[in-house]
């Protein structure tokens, strides 16, 4: 996931850094309130942080990845078209375009380069980058090697796909917007509403914070909205 992210870090970094934010956390929590389900409340989600950000960079870069791929794919037929060999035209793919598309077919080219069989090299890229297009291509390519047949066109006609893919998934983004926009307003308003409330009169709020019944409730409460939150995003995640 780190790789698929373009993180730059180690593994071993990130563990250790994982293990640091949610012992700190539990530990904090747990000496503010003296409550260890909060504190363990607290530890699960700080060290969830560095996960749900590795995927969230995950997730864009091959968002970035898969639209951009139709003008790769067009690059490269137009490279077969031209008489151009397949490894030649994977380096003109390398030179021509921008990240992240750039980086996985220069290191596709590079592999087969330097003594990687060349259908070995495509299925690293497909392992790497996991996305059904790229698979698709990849399989396309392998095939086409084996028993022949225009390459070129069968190149077209997946970038077409492609494209329809994508603007089907857009117009699913505006018609799930309303159901994502619900998700957060229900995620923020019990904490802007639980502000305004101890604001205005905190000895009522603070209740929650001292009477073991309170904490057990508001913990309860956490809880719920994170499942909440989640199953939300979960009905209104379309896969195209």
């Amino acid at each position: 996931m780190m790789e698929q992210a373009g993180w730059k870090g180690h593994l071993p970094t990130f563990v250790l850094g994982t293990i640091g934010i949610t012992v700190a956390f539990g530990m904090g929590i747990l000496t503010l309130t003296n409550y260890w389900p909060a504190a363990l409340l607290a530890s699960v989600i700080a060290g969830a942080i560095p996960y749900v950000i590795a995927r969230y960079r995950r997730n864009k870069r091959m968002y970035a990845f898969e639209e951009m791929l139709p003008e790769a794919i067009d690059l490269l037929g137009r490279a077969i078209r031209a008489g151009h060999p397949l490894s030649a035209g994977l380096k003109m793919v390398a030179d021509e375009t921008t990240e992240p598309i750039q980086s996985e077919f220069r290191r596709t080219h590079e592999e087969n380069r330097f003594g990687l069989p060349f259908e070995d090299a495509l299925l690293a890229m497909a392992d790497r980058v996991n996305i059904v297009d790229v698979r698709i291509l990849v399989t396309a390519i392998l095939i086409q090697r084996e028993v022949g047949g225009n390459l070129a066109e069968v190149l077209d006609n997946l970038a077409n796909v492609i494209r329809v893919r994508f603007t089907i998934r857009r117009q699913l983004r505006v018609y799930t917007a309303q159901g994502r926009f619900s998700g957060y307003v229900l995620a923020i308003l019990p904490i802007a509403v639980g502000g305004a409330i101890y604001s205005l009169n905190p000895p009522y709020m603070r209740l929650l914070f001292t009477d073991p019944f309170g904490k057990l409730m508001l913990l309860t409460a956490v809880i719920f909205q994170i499942v909440g939150f989640l199953w939300i995003r979960k009905i209104v995640d379309i896969e195209i």
